[in-house]
């Protein structure tokens, strides 16, 4: 197969790979898994344990990158929501937390669309800090 490679973009990069030919091939096409993987944390797990899927590199890179943006959610929503409940103590400051709250799940569901679009387009998109641990935790 041949060279696949994405351009540098805003807020991760692109990184070149190229497909293993000698691999067993998927059940699904692995952009389709890519997409799918992003879709909750259940396929996503299930691509790292089950073959052929944990062999390619490709949905095994957008497996893992989906669990450690799951992971970091989870983080930043709970301390969102402790930030919040803390700015709720606050008279002037109630006004505040709806539209913050607002903007982070806005922010946080265009980052979920970049992401399913660059998997589908056979992109192995990396976010800054996420991405490097997912590379680095996929060669491993």
């Amino acid at each position: 197969m041949a060279t696949i490679e994405g351009p540098q973009s805003i807020g991760g990069s692109s990184v070149e790979y190229a497909a293993d030919s000698s691999r067993d091939p998927l059940p699904i096409p692995e952009n389709v898994a890519g997409v799918i993987a992003y879709i909750t944390i259940f396929p996503a797990i299930v691509f790292l344990l089950i073959e052929p899927f944990k062999r390619n590199r490709f949905v095994r890179f957008h497996s893992l990158q989906h669990l450690l943006l799951w992971a970091a959610g989870v983080g930043i929503g709970l301390a969102a929501g402790l930030a919040g409940a803390i700015l709720q103590l606050i008279p002037f400051m109630r006004v505040l937390v709806f539209p913050l709250a607002g903007l982070i799940s806005m922010a946080w569901f265009f980052l979920w669309v970049l992401l399913v679009v660059k998997a589908y387009h056979h992109e192995m998109f990396k976010l800054p800090v996420i991405g490097d641990l997912a590379e680095e935790w996929m060669s491993r």
